[in-house]
């Protein structure tokens, strides 16, 4: 085996792993203007805290290796060091920025029904947050029909499924 293969293998790994725990969707996601939070109870905790900075560092590691092997003349040894650094860095800067979504109180206690809402079962809601629109999943506290388009006041948003209500007419 090759050091290259090793390079490759673990850029694979990492991909895949990437891919596994939302990584890959999470990174997909920053260009769009909206956000959508996935269920929380979808991911193991040790794939939602470790797996995605571990794969940020293997895909980092594999790349930096690849091509550092690729260079001829460069001992393996001068590839390794950098490959290893790359991947370090690589789990701390997604270690800073690719949190899971949390506490996801939002500022205000309105929404807007994307997706209708039928009694008794699921929707879904925007919620400006911080000058983005988070889409979540919701669900009537009453067993009522809401229609896309409708505002809503939010009941509880300490699950993965926000309770709402149709506002109060007082």
């Amino acid at each position: 085996m090759t050091w290259a293969f090793g390079y490759l293998a673990c850029f694979i790994v990492g991909l895949v792993l990437g891919a596994v725990t939302g990584l890959i969707r999470d990174l997909r996601s920053l260009a769009q203007r909206h956000v959508v939070v996935p269920h929380s109870d979808l991911h193991l905790p040790f794939l939602g805290l470790v797996g995605r900075r571990l794969a940020a560092g293997l895909i980092l590691t594999g790349v930096v290796g690849l091509i550092l092997a690729a260079q001829r003349g460069i001992d393996h040894r001068a590839t390794l060091i950098p490959a290893c650094a790359a991947g370090v860095l690589g789990v701390l800067v997604a270690s800073l920025l690719l949190r899971r979504p949390g506490g996801l109180a939002p500022s205000s206690s309105r929404a807007t029904v994307v997706k209708d809402i039928h009694p008794g079962g699921y929707g879904q809601v925007r919620i400006e947050r911080a000058g983005m629109a988070v889409l979540l999943a919701a669900q009537s506290v009453e067993p009522l029909f809401i229609p896309a388009g409708t505002d809503v006041e939010v009941v509880d948003c300490t699950r993965s499924v926000i309770t709402v209500r149709l506002p109060s007419r007082s």
